[in-house]
């Protein structure tokens, strides 16, 4: 529900399989990108909870280094956000950092790793880093992204691009430390497995396994698939599948822990106008929990279409159905706008007893990206987001933010 950037789906998984890997390769000159944000978050509750609005000013430094020798190079990122606006309950919002019961500015080393080109295809990863794969896809929905500590490696193999993780700490968006996973006063490890092949055909399909010592095993399987016709005219079948399930004592303390969840969309495209339905079901005895870590739910994103700016529609039992229109104005070049409403029902609250509860969620965005001249590269976005909830709270929220990227190298 985090993601700032997420559609369409299935394409940006692929891509996050190895593209930035041969970015890397290709690379033989250093580069130092800036990234500014600025952003700008108000929640109102409507059932007693304190409202949240929080602003900052945010700033990305990416340094990129060539392979010296054709072997070996270090990358790294300073991420930063200065507080514009916030205090007591506004720590929640995960714009700013948590300061006991206000908020701070903040700064930290978010990427910081070693890489190693071993062969054409083949480069291994190890430090501070923020992954974009299906399971370990690090959250950049507010001032900064959260970041994981790994060893990564990436290959190339008869056309599939494989990957292999491993993780013992991560900090989330507005955390400056980075921490154990931990539960129940013990610490574990993760282990990702993944892949994704393309068919000449266009179809696509992705597969992940990970496991968290005695905490918690996950598995996701995706295949899309891109249809080209003969009037021009575009469709994307994109399915996902989710399957999770306690990996030992650790895991709500040592509570059984058994859920799936599967989504299915069909995207259909006319030149400026593109409209998606999506369906979405939860299986099993529980929720779907997609976080690997006991000390955060923020870390990581859940990569599926009915995951959007507040809801995941994730609750045990629950079926969704959205409807979403995105309009790019081909009369003004850079001015896009997106229209969606997701439905919620049969949920069951395994903590009440309740059963049958519904919730909604209604997003409008408007963006304009400048095409030219001295703001080119500049984006603005405005977000509404309205929430009706028999299982939680019900709000109505809004989030501001500017873009602006530019290499200094």
């Amino acid at each position: 529900m985090k993601s700032l950037y997420k559609a369409p789906l299935a394409l940006a998984i692929a891509a996050g399989t190895l593209a930035t890997t041969q970015v890397a390769v290709a690379a033989n000159e250093p580069s130092l990108n800036i990234n500014l944000r600025t952003f700008y978050l108000n929640r109102d509750y409507h059932n007693g909870a304190e409202d949240r609005v929080a602003a900052s000013q945010a700033v990305r430094i990416d340094y990129i280094s060539p392979y010296y020798n054709d072997i070996i190079g270090f990358d790294a990122s300073i991420f930063g956000a200065l507080k514009l606006d916030g205090q007591k309950e506004d720590e929640l919002s995960g714009v700013l950092k948590a300061d006991g019961d206000d908020t701070n500015s903040y700064a930290k080393l978010g990427q910081a790793f070693v890489k190693l080109k071993l062969g054409e295809n083949t480069e291994l990863r190890a430090g501070r880093m923020v992954l974009q794969t299906a399971l370990l896809w690090d959250d950049d929905a507010r001032s900064t992204p959260s970041s994981t500590q790994a060893v990564k490696l990436d290959t190339n193999l008869g056309g599939a691009d494989l990957y292999a993780i491993y993780s013992d700490r991560a900090v989330n968006m507005n955390g400056t430390k980075f921490e154990k996973y931990e539960a129940n006063g013990e610490d574990y490890d993760l282990y990702v497995l993944g892949g994704g092949y393309t068919f000449d055909s266009g179809l696509s399909v992705q597969l992940a396994h990970g496991q968290a010592d005695d905490y918690l095993r996950q598995t996701y399987l995706n295949a899309s698939y891109p249809i080209k016709l003969a009037n021009g005219d575009s469709m994307l079948i994109d399915a996902h599948y989710y399957d999770g399930t306690d990996d030992g004592d650790l895991y709500d303390n040592g509570n059984d822990y058994d859920s799936t969840l599967f989504n299915l969309a069909g995207r259909y495209t006319t030149g400026d106008l593109t409209l998606t339905l999506s369906y979405q079901q939860i299986g099993g005895d529980n929720g779907y929990d997609y976080s690997w870590d006991g000390f955060d739910n923020d870390n990581h994103i859940l990569m599926t279409w009915n995951s959007v700016h507040v809801l995941d529609f994730n609750s045990a039992d629950e079926e969704s159905l959205q409807l979403r229109a995105d309009y790019n104005v081909s009369a003004v070049p850079g001015l896009s706008f997106m229209a969606r409403h997701t439905e919620g029902w049969d949920i069951d609250d395994n903590d009440t007893g309740a059963t049958n509860l519904k919730e909604s969620e209604t997003d409008l965005e408007a963006k304009y990206v400048f095409q030219a001249g001295t703001l080119e590269g500049l984006s603005l976005r405005a977000r509404v987001a309205h929430v009706e909830s028999d299982a939680g709270q019900d709000i109505d929220a809004i989030r501001l933010i500017a873009n602006y990227g530019f290499s200094a190298l």
